[in-house]
């Protein structure tokens, strides 16, 4: 076993974890040579960016390609439009950045959320009111069964709740190679989450600009969630769960301040489970169920956010399922309510 097998640090839960091979692509033609080495040998393959939204097991199995492609580049669309297009291996924090300080708008709401540029339409991350699929126009991913590229329009990616073609039907499919995204020089704020709005109050700002939304943003992740270079965690550890209009009426005899949030019918997007989606706190849950700030061994749950589960002392990613599944248990035993886990499982326990 060499150094280079190992997983340990490229993943943000901090978990002990060794791979077959570890191959790095910084280009297209390298990524594609990968791909190939892949189906020729009948290895599995699995693309690692950030590692910031998967449970790594203690070994995976085949080939574990690293995403460094690197580019950005802007071109108008047409009076205050823009095409951001930038390659899946820049950060995510890092394009939100460089789009502000262009005067580009509509990512403020997603900053500070960790990963790479590729794993975020994957599993369409959204925080405070605004998803990625609300920007995107298109991406291109390489087809992993060729190495041929192929155009995604918003459409084509099946975008649902923390959830897209490339993450349900096709997972594993398709690499996701470069992302263009729909900005904006004239601001639309989006400021309906509570924390948000609070935010803004303390730094004094009536009207927000972009730059001071994402400053708010930036502000409530850091006071709310571990930092991944000193905790390690993957951010939320479940998805917020999508219940009917029958489920919130009985929980809200039980919860007498459940908070909902009603999900509106969004073009391009799938909707589980059909119309009259409502989606709750799945930390609200996980807290009136008794869990926030729980330890075992060596994991716990985050005390100031309890959607997030963290590394204490040298966890193996067996130990966070684990904890993961007596907390859906607990959640689902107290309230009826079944909790998915957010980040993707890989490997072998």
């Amino acid at each position: 076993m060499t150094a280079i097998d190992s997983l340990d640090h490229l993943n943000t839960l901090g978990v002990r974890a060794t791979a077959d091979r570890v191959a790095t692509a910084a280009t297209e033609d390298g990524l594609r040579r990968i791909v190939l080495e892949a189906n020729d040998s009948g290895q599995p393959l699995l693309v690692l960016g950030a590692g910031s939204n998967v449970v790594l097991g203690r070994h995976v199995r085949g080939i574990v390609c690293l995403m460094r492609m690197r580019g950005l580049s802007v071109e108008p669309l047409g009076r205050d439009k823009f095409a951001v297009t930038a390659a899946a291996g820049e950060g995510w924090h890092a394009l939100v950045r460089y789009c502000l300080g262009r005067g580009l708008f509509g990512l403020e709401n997603l900053a500070l959320i960790p990963g790479s540029v590729g794993a975020a339409p994957l599993q369409n991350i959204g925080a405070y009111g605004v998803e990625i699929a609300d920007r995107l126009v298109g991406l291109k991913a390489m087809d992993a069964t060729s190495g041929e590229i192929r155009e995604f329009d918003r459409a084509a990616c099946r975008f649902g709740y923390r959830d897209s073609l490339f993450k349900s039907s096709e997972a594993g499919r398709y690499v996701i190679v470069e992302v263009t995204l729909r900005l904006s020089t004239r601001p639309q704020p989006v400021i309906d989450y509570p924390d948000v709005r609070v935010e803004l109050v303390r730094l004094g700002c009536a009207s927000p600009t972009p730059v001071q939304i994402a400053e708010a943003v930036i502000r409530v992740r850091r006071r709310k969630l571990p930092d991944p270079r000193r905790v390690g965690n993957v951010g939320s550890f479940f998805k917020n769960p999508m219940v009917s209009a029958e489920q919130v009426e009985r929980l809200r005899g039980e919860i007498a301040d459940l908070v909902v949030h009603e999900m509106p019918e969004t073009p391009g997007q799938v909707r589980a489970g059909g119309p009259g989606q409502f989606k709750l706190s799945a930390a609200q849950l996980i807290d009136r169920a008794g869990w926030k700030g729980a330890r075992r061994a060596k994991v716990g749950v985050w005390p100031r956010q309890p959607l997030v589960l963290v590394n204490l002392d040298g966890a193996c990613g067996a130990d966070f399922l684990t904890l993961g599944q007596e907390i859906r248990a607990a959640v689902l035993a107290r309230f009826g309510v079944t909790l998915e886990l957010e980040p993707r499982v890989l490997g072998d326990r």
